[in-house]
Parts: C-alpha cells; structure tokens; sequence
C-alpha cells in the first residue's frame, strides 16, 4: 500500500532522493501477522539517499499502520556507518 497510485509514492520518493527502488520477496501474512505481510524493499543510491528515501518509506508506512516502527521504539545509539539513533520524545 506504500506504492500510491501506479506506484507515484516511490516514483516520487526516487526523484527526491535520487534512489532507484523497487520490491522483491513478498512474504504473506501469516495467522499471527496483524500486518497481512510484507515485501523486501530494494533501495539503490549514495549511503545518503538511500537513508533519506528508507526513513520516508517508514514514516508513510507509520502514518497508516500507527505503531509499526515507534511502538516498541526507545533509546538506541549505533555506532554503524549504516546505524541509526533514536529518541523518543515524550509530551
């Protein structure tokens, strides 16, 4: 569902960023998949782009199922080249 319509969403996403993306590997939802599976996403650019077009994949995938990523999220430092920190902001 992250595709939109004719696939616009990561069309866009690839202009943005200047990536070449694409999914492979559908995995069906299984009995305990409250999700209804997944697909791999194949992202192809500089270390940078590739960053920058997976964390707004994610976050339109968090605006339509809320709590997919953040809600078991907390504080995490990585120390990877390809790492990323998190910290989560409370009200």
């Amino acid at each position: 569902f992250v595709t939109g319509s004719q696939g616009n969403f990561l069309r866009t996403c690839e202009e943005e960023w200047g990536t070449l993306m694409f999914f492979c590997d559908y995995q069906g939802g299984g009995p305990l998949d409250s999700y209804g599976g997944s697909e791999k996403l194949a992202i192809f650019g500089t270390l940078w782009a590739r960053c920058g077009a997976e964390l707004k994949v994610m976050a339109a995938i968090e605006t339509k199922l809320p709590g997919y990523y953040t809600s078991n999220l907390g504080e995490t430092q990585s120390w990877d080249e390809w790492g990323t920190d998190t910290y989560p902001m409370h009200n």
